[in-house]
């Protein structure tokens, strides 16, 4: 084995150490994480299938907008409801149960993960027939998100973690409600991290480490 051979060996099995994924399974609640609009999409089609009778959206504030035009479970304009609260704080939970949706603010902090997993223990505290979640992110962050689950969450809930598939192609904005054709962007699918990311990622595990110890 080369040196270019080994370099890509280990970066695999970096990249394998940062996504420990489960199967999708069935689930009480499906749980997406803020970010990437694919990982919103992915957890619909999961729902759509018949995984889980519940949905959880964590909503940042530069999603806000496409999040509104989405093929949603039920209508919701989230993008009106986010116009009094200053931009800065503009950070929401999206439940959907059935036809029932529920929005709630979610103050947002330093370290996004981190609030986003606090808020979804206190979610969960306040919904206690949950006892299963399906939590969705990107491949990377897995590690991490499990390490946040592990430290803020009640050990008796039932916890899988499913990284958005690779090539996985996020809807252009046409395909989406009440969006013309006219405004179409340009398809994007899920890539492999780069290496820059990876070591992004380990930088920011570490600093997770260290915040959930002093916890």
């Amino acid at each position: 084995m080369n040196a270019t051979d080994r370099s890509s060996h280990r970066l695999s099995r970096l990249r394998a150490w940062l996504s420990p994924a489960d199967p999708p399974n069935s689930a009480d609640l499906i749980f997406v994480l803020a970010g990437r609009v694919h990982r919103k999409e992915y957890a619909l089609e999961l729902f759509r299938q018949g995984l889980a009778p519940r949905l959880l959206f964590s909503v940042g504030r530069f999603e806000i907008r496409r999040f509104s035009k989405m093929s949603l479970p039920a209508p919701l304009d989230l993008l009106k409801m986010a116009q009094e609260v200053p931009p800065p704080e503009r950070h929401y939970f999206v439940s959907f149960d059935g036809q029932d949706v529920q929005v709630e603010h979610v103050l947002p902090e330093r370290f996004g993960t981190l609030t986003e997993i606090a808020a979804l223990g206190r979610w969960l505290d306040a919904n206690p027939k949950i006892r299963s979640v399906l939590v969705i992110s990107s491949a990377a962050h897995l590690r991490r998100v499990r390490m946040c689950c592990r430290s803020l969450l009640k050990p008796d809930t039932r916890l899988s973690y499913l990284a958005v598939p690779i090539n996985f192609p996020e809807l252009s904005v046409s395909e989406t409600v009440g969006v013309s054709a006219e405004q179409k962007l340009p398809d994007e699918r899920v890539d492999p991290p780069s290496l820059r990311e990876d070591l992004q990622e380990l930088f920011k595990l570490a600093i997770y480490w260290v915040l959930l110890k002093l916890r």
